[in-house]
């Protein structure tokens, strides 16, 4: 008797969005899927890294739960969707900072239970996964209610031993005479050395494992068979597993966060990936009215207007509640860091310049810099480090700060106050947005407007008596000096060139092509490529403050 099984989970707000996935798709057992409709879409993602919505700062945000559950909407209208993930999904690196433990853990299990709620339903977890070990995986999997597919991992002798990584080696789909035979693999070689020893080679498991799938009906001649491998290898390493495996149909890689608008064909493979952080999914067309010669491929750029296409879409609220949450949690994390640079010369920050410097201030101050943290405030960001270091100056910095709570040094008078350190850093971000009012993203109000606000904001700090503040991208980003400036006598002096190819340098550090495509010349994939020197000159020259000297 066939059993009815949901994509996206029991919540009553999914089953209006899913309604043909469901009716379309039946289990008969954990390895063999039934399907129905004339077609069906494998929607794949990888390198997510840990990313659950854009940042808020870059001009058309790519990427977010809420989008990919929009895009996913709009292809179920036709017909079935499999959503699958490659790997590297939950961490953006293989190390988690101590520091960060509780930050990065939380908003993993997040990410998988967000995951599934768009559809995630096979998973092959890859290197970054493994930075809390292989329990950590298996318990988010569980709970996620999302399968891990994978095919190679050495089996434990003992029958009633569990194995490394609870899931299954692969999954069969059924559409009439259509088989689509999809196996999980993860090359050894990319794992850190306490895990490799647990894995053959993808080349070895897929010998074992096509012996198994024939004896389920898996015959490579068949035109309306298909054999694809989900695998966490690396391109170069795909390229030689479709050398020596000819019969592989497809096979959706990750690691190496490569980026294919066509397949990559070794043979009568086609090798596909998708970069990273969901900012474009991938998607499969498996045609079953036709051989699988009909099959299609295409990129879908997961733009802000996608989350539309579900409505009302209940993956807003979840973001909207896990930024919450987690913004909570950075700040208790941050609050037990220890501040390293007392006694320590510390950077001036842009109102000491501005007594000094009038034109140069009144020109700072009508550019988006000047307010570039209000931009983190608006976005629900402002206690993410990693948002936090390109819209601060010295983050992470020895004459900078290393926490958000730090961000503003008070005058030591104001240990006369009746009130605690945190309460008056309450009191200063309450009172500032109330001074602030409505107001346009940053990017969209005019110099003018963008100079009143930070007059206000300069005031506010006069008035709270801040010593420093390290908020917003100032002077120093951009400009070298010596801490004893304007006394200080560089020996030799760098020429305006010099200085300039600096600056030059320090605007890509933030703007890059993740974040600023625009600055980029567009390769034939459509990803960014070399950086625009035109571009980049018309918008050094845009935020260039005025000279007093023509000399300088």
């Amino acid at each position: 008797m066939h059993k009815r099984i949901y994509l996206v989970l029991i919540l009553p707000f999914f089953l209006t969005s899913c309604s043909y996935f469901i009716d379309n798709f039946l289990e008969d057992s954990p390895h063999v899927v039934s399907l129905k409709g004339k077609d069906l879409s494998l929607v794949f993602s990888h390198n997510v890294n840990g990313e659950t919505h854009p940042c808020g700062c870059r001009h058309f945000p790519l990427g977010g739960l809420p989008q990919v559950a929009g895009a996913i909407s709009k292809i179920e209208k036709d017909h079935p969707v499999i959503y699958v993930d490659t790997g590297d999904t939950l961490f953006a690196s293989t190390k988690i900072p101590k520091n960060l433990e509780k930050s990065k853990t939380y908003n993993a299990k997040e990410l998988m239970k967000g995951l599934n709620k768009v559809g995630l339903k096979y998973w092959v977890p890859g290197d970054q996964d493994f930075s809390k070990g292989p329990e950590f995986i298996n318990n988010l999997a569980k709970e996620a209610g999302v399968t891990i597919l994978l095919a190679n991992q050495i089996k434990p002798k003992d029958p009633n031993k569990k194995p490394f990584l609870e899931g299954q080696d692969f999954v069969i789909f059924e559409n009439g005479p259509h088989r689509i035979f999809m196996v999980g693999l993860l090359h050894p070689n990319v794992l850190p050395s306490s895990y490799k020893a647990l894995f053959e080679t993808p080349d070895e498991a897929l010998v074992r494992i096509k012996k198994e799938l024939k004896s389920k009906g898996y015959k490579e001649d068949s035109p309306f068979h298909r054999l694809v491998v989900l695998s966490h290898s690396g391109i170069g390493l795909d390229e030689q597993l479709a050398k020596t495996h000819k019969d592989i149909d497809w096979i959706v890689g990750a690691h190496t966060m490569s980026f294919f608008r066509f397949p990559q064909e070794e043979g009568n493979t086609k090798i596909v990936q998708t970069l990273s952080r969901n900012h474009y999914l991938g998607h499969i067309t498996f045609n079953f009215n036709g051989d699988k010669t009909k099959d299609t491929y295409e990129i879908i750029e997961i733009r802000d207007e996608l989350k539309d296409e579900l409505k009302p879409n209940p993956h807003l609220s979840f973001i909207d509640a896990h930024k919450e949450a987690l913004s909570k949690i950075q700040k208790e994390e941050q609050m037990e860091m220890v501040n390293k640079n007392l006694g320590t010369i510390r950077y001036a920050t842009s109102n000491s310049c501005l007594d000094c410097h009038d034109s140069q201030g009144k020109f700072w101050q009508g550019t988006s810099h000047a307010l570039a943290y209000q931009t983190l405030i608006k976005a629900k960001e402002q206690n993410n480090l990693a948002c936090v270091k390109c819209h601060s100056l010295g983050l992470n910095e020895e004459r900078g700060f290393s926490r958000v709570q730090d961000i503003l040094e008070f005058d030591k008078s104001r240990k006369w106050d009746n009130t605690t350190p945190e309460k008056l850093r309450e009191e200063y971000w309450v009172e500032l947005q109330e001074a602030f009012g409505a107001h346009k993203k940053i990017r969209d109000l005019s110099p003018k407007k963008r100079r009143h606000l930070a007059t206000i904001w300069k005031k506010h700090d006069q008035k709270m008596k801040v010593n420093r503040n390290f908020a917003n991208v100032q002077c120093l980003n951009c400009h070298e000096k010596h801490f004893n400036h304007p006394f200080d006598n560089y020996d030799p002096q760098p020429s305006r060139a010099q200085r300039v190819a600096k600056m030059k340098d320090k605007c890509l550090t933030c703007h890059d092509p993740d974040q600023s495509p625009e600055w980029y010349h567009k390769q034939d994939n459509g990803l960014p490529g070399a950086v625009n020197q035109d571009y980049l000159k018309e918008q050094f020259k845009k935020m260039s403050c005025p000279l007093q000297d023509p000399e300088e």
